[in-house]
């Protein structure tokens, strides 16, 4: 049995069966290139990294319990959820557009989420690991982990922790190794979105994090 949400910017569905809650994002890819036009290969292949990279950093991390007094949870009061995450390449009704720029191996383009307008911009880049140096000790991060990081709604109070900006980024500027700062882990805060959407699914019921 599953429950949908659906969002503008991203689907929630609530697997009871297997108790997963799977997040998944459509998106609708405009291929932009600085060198030679891109190949179906090769877009398979950048659709198929980012998916793979966006699962594997993000997916299974978070479980959550329910309590409450609605039927679902009363059902689900032992239950623990894995929250897993999935993007899907679509042609048609996409939760974002996504611009992919094709350049030079090495190179850099800036990247980043327009959450108002639902666009995501990438670079071929994107799906390799990148080396930061903070304090004499070295960061790791896949740039497309990050910015997915932005895409379920780490746009508001904790979005850039790595911005200068205290009063706007909630004082995580120093959470070097967070994703969402030039890191590469997780933290229960870059769930508040997801967590939000789920608390207004069922009333009297409400998700969080073990």
């Amino acid at each position: 049995m599953s429950n949908i949400k659906q969002t503008d910017r991203m689907d929630i569905f609530i697997e009871e069966n297997r108790n997963i809650i799977l997040i998944q994002e459509r998106w609708e890819y405009n291929w932009i290139t600085r060198l030679t036009s891109w190949t179906l290969t090769e877009k398979r292949k950048f659709h198929e990294m980012a998916d793979s990279l966006i699962w594997k950093k993000w997916g299974g991390h978070f479980k959550l319990k329910v309590r409450g007094t609605s039927t679902f949870a009363l059902k689900h009061k032992n239950s623990t959820f894995t929250v897993n995450f999935d993007i899907k390449w679509v042609l048609i009704s996409p939760h974002w557009k996504v611009n992919v720029t094709k350049i030079i191996p090495g190179g850099f383009k800036l990247s980043y989420v327009d959450w108002t307008n639902r666009v995501i911009s990438l670079d071929t880049e994107d799906t390799k690991i990148v080396v930061r140096h903070k304090n004499g000790r070295k960061y790791r991060q896949y740039p497309i982990a990050h910015e997915f990081g932005h895409a379920i709604g780490n746009v508001f109070s904790h979005s850039d922790e790595y911005s200068t900006n205290y009063r706007l980024n909630g004082g995580f500027q120093l959470d070097y190794s967070s994703i969402m700062n030039i890191g590469n882990e997780l933290r229960n805060r870059h769930l508040d979105y997801i967590l939000q959407q789920l608390n207004i699914m069922f009333t009297n019921t409400t998700f969080y994090i073990v």
